[in-house]
């Protein structure tokens, strides 16, 4: 692998980090989920919870050695890593229920702790999921459910490109990121089901 493709692999695994995508998919279920600026308020607090407090947490733990690097590609690390999101999405949970947060909220943040028990569960026992396929695909899918099909092409675009990065870098085999975009696309799908819009 040059050095230009390496570098242009790590742009676009930063661009694509699961924090983003979870940050979006709150404010966008946010907006769509409450009027105005209350529905960009709910869905701050709930990016907030599933995604900023959950990237600081490992950023910090990789400074302080206790992972790899923020996106956690060594496999063993990875539990620790899963507890700390899983936390954060309980307190978060927790939180919006006790300020009577809109029901879509309350269903994202349902969606995304399904995610993050199954995805943790597979990664335990055997291959390691990729977060950046799993959360960018369920950015597109929560994007075309609650606004327009149409972000399925933004998607079908976007996917291959962060699919390349993570196989052209090493973090990740192409089971891997086949299993992060299939349970993406099979969790939300039954979860739109109950979805209260």
């Amino acid at each position: 692998m040059s050095a230009r493709t390496d570098r242009i692999a790590r742009v676009i695994t930063e661009l694509s980090t699961p924090a983003l995508s979870v940050v979006a998919i709150s404010l966008l279920c946010g907006i769509r989920g409450a009027p105005g600026w209350q529905g960009l308020g709910w869905g701050a607090l709930l990016a907030l919870f599933c995604g900023v407090i959950p990237y600081v947490a490992l950023e910090v733990g990789a400074r302080r050695g206790h992972f790899t690097n923020r996106h956690v590609t060594t496999h063993r690390q990875r539990p620790l890593a899963y507890a700390i999101c899983i936390t954060s999405v309980i307190v978060g949970v927790l939180v919006v229920s006790l300020l009577g947060a809109p029901p879509l909220l309350l269903w994202a943040l349902a969606t995304m702790f399904a995610g993050l028990i199954i995805a943790g569960t597979i990664t335990l026992i055997g291959p390691k999921v990729s977060m950046h396929a799993m959360c960018l695909t369920s950015l597109g899918m929560f994007a075309a459910f609650l606004f327009s099909p149409w972000w399925l092409l933004a998607l079908a675009a976007a996917l291959p490109i962060v699919v390349w990065s993570r196989l052209q870098l090493g973090h990740h085999s192409k089971i891997e990121v086949v299993l992060g975009t299939g349970i993406a696309v099979l969790l939300t799908t039954a979860a739109w089901m109950l979805a209260p819009v």
